[in-house]
């Protein structure tokens, strides 16, 4: 197992999302795709915190 720091990301323009997916793959970080503006913009406002505080392990 490996313990790697997520980073969520939303956005409405494609081509966008998936620059900044490559710029996180390559930072180190597990890119999170949060869908939408309307929507992953409410996921990263989570009253609890950002999903970029969540410990994921990539297998």
């Amino acid at each position: 197992m490996h313990k790697t720091l997520s980073s969520g990301h939303s956005g409405d323009d494609a081509d966008a999302k998936a620059q900044v997916r490559k710029m996180l793959d390559g930072m180190g970080y597990f890119a999170v795709d949060l869908g939408s503006l309307a929507v992953g913009g409410r996921l990263a406002e989570l009253p609890f915190g950002s999903l970029a505080s969540t410990n994921f392990i990539k297998i």
